[in-house]
């Protein structure tokens, strides 16, 4: 495929596995391209700083222009180390991954993606190689896509509610699979599937003080260093997109073998 890049890869695996979360047939499938894919990012540098690249330019905001242009400008030098031949030879590890048939449809990413590509591949040709036309167009799209807030990609601006029916078929699909575990814990799992970023910020810490309030009060000198360390390890805890819902669910796990 032309222009490969590792936005599109990421893209459809992404979708793979959001369309086999509804069908346990492609489970399976979609679970090993995700870590085949995965495995080749972390055994190139290359692919692993473009992969840091496009998640930064993709899920930034800033409103000012000369702090915008500079951050776009910072993220494509760090491909200076590199030539275009090596680029491109570390990419071609991405086409097992990658099939027109099942190109995203979601053209913006895409555009965005194609545009990132552009500007570093442009950065690293000779001068008299460069498509100056190119490098302004694509500038000119990652330019304006930082400098216009984003809604889901922001930690702090809430997510808009996830579609009813989703909903519901994901807390169908859960039940069945899980079908041994109590009510408290189905109950907090669907509070977190339907749960906005700030609703989970909140859920957190009405844990974090739950647990800590049940943890102070317990007078045992036997276990005193170990409550210690518990009560020091919760209060550390602070919100993370990527770990709030295994936080939350650690702390819920935790109160039950308190109480």
């Amino acid at each position: 495929m032309k222009n490969v890049n590792i936005g599109i890869a990421n893209l459809i695996i992404s979708n793979k596995l959001n369309e086999s979360y509804f069908n346990d047939n492609l489970i399976g499938e979609s679970k090993k391209i995700a870590f085949d894919f995965f495995e080749v990012v972390k055994s190139s540098p290359i692919l692993q700083l473009e992969f840091k690249v496009y998640n930064n330019i993709e899920g930034k905001h800033i409103e000012n222009e000369l702090f915008a242009k500079e951050y776009v400008d910072n993220n494509i030098k760090l491909f200076e180390v590199y030539t275009v031949e090596e680029i491109e030879a570390e990419r071609q590890k991405l086409n097992p991954f990658i099939s027109e048939a099942v190109l995203p449809l979601d053209d913006e990413k895409v555009q965005l993606y194609a545009a990132i590509n552009t500007l570093i591949t442009e950065s690293l040709k000779v001068s008299d190689e460069i498509d100056v036309d190119a490098i302004h167009e694509s500038f000119t799209l990652v330019f304006n896509h930082i400098k216009e807030p984003k809604k889901a990609l922001l930690e702090n601006v809430d997510v808009e509610p996830i579609n009813e029916d989703v909903i519901e078929i994901a807390v169908g699909k859960f039940n069945e699979k899980y079908a041994s575990l109590d009510e408290g814990d189905k109950d907090l799992l669907k509070t977190l599937i339907k749960s906005t970023t700030k609703e989970k910020q909140t859920l957190l810490e009405t844990y974090k003080t739950e647990t800590l309030v049940i943890l102070e009060g317990i007078d045992k000198v036997n276990v005193r260093d170990n409550i210690i360390k518990a009560i020091l390890k919760i209060k550390e805890m602070v919100y993370d997109r990527k770990t709030v819902d295994d936080n939350i669910i650690g702390l819920h796990e935790f109160k039950k073998e308190l109480l």
